[in-house]
């Protein structure tokens, strides 16, 4: 009735399952744990290395979205890539969230900007080789 499922049909939707599943969990940490206001800090206004701590991993993010994922020949080779990307975007919200301190909203704007770089319909499709009938 129905043909078999093959990786190249399944991988469109596992890509939006993971991208959206994660952007969800940054969402809902945020307004459950970065909505509290931050432990009352001294008076010097000296930046704590740690309040931004989330830019490392969203820097390492978009170079992966930018430089790397688009020379993935196939889906098979693009998808762990793409996972770990989205990964290390959702590790900058959830840095900031919990040591970003007053920059904890930044950090939470920064994260769902880089996980918007990664919104499926955005990726080059793969279209499998229509076989040739001669």
């Amino acid at each position: 009735m129905f043909p078999a499922p093959t990786p190249a049909r399944l991988h469109p939707l596992i890509e939006w399952i993971v991208w959206s599943a994660i952007s969800v969990v940054v969402i809902v940490l945020y307004f459950n744990f970065g909505q509290r206001p931050s432990a009352p800090e001294q008076t010097t206004t000296a930046l704590s290395p740690l309040a931004f701590i989330g830019l490392g991993p969203l820097v390492a993010s978009i170079a992966l979205r930018w430089l790397l994922l688009p020379r993935m020949p196939s889906a098979q080779k693009r998808f762990p890539l793409f996972v770990v990307g989205v990964a290390l975007a959702e590790a900058c919200g959830i840095l900031g969230i919990f040591l970003g301190g007053e920059h904890k909203d930044t950090l939470f704007a920064l994260s769902l900007l880089g996980l918007v770089q990664y919104f499926p319909a955005f990726l080059p499709s793969f279209k499998p080789p229509v076989p040739s009938f001669r």
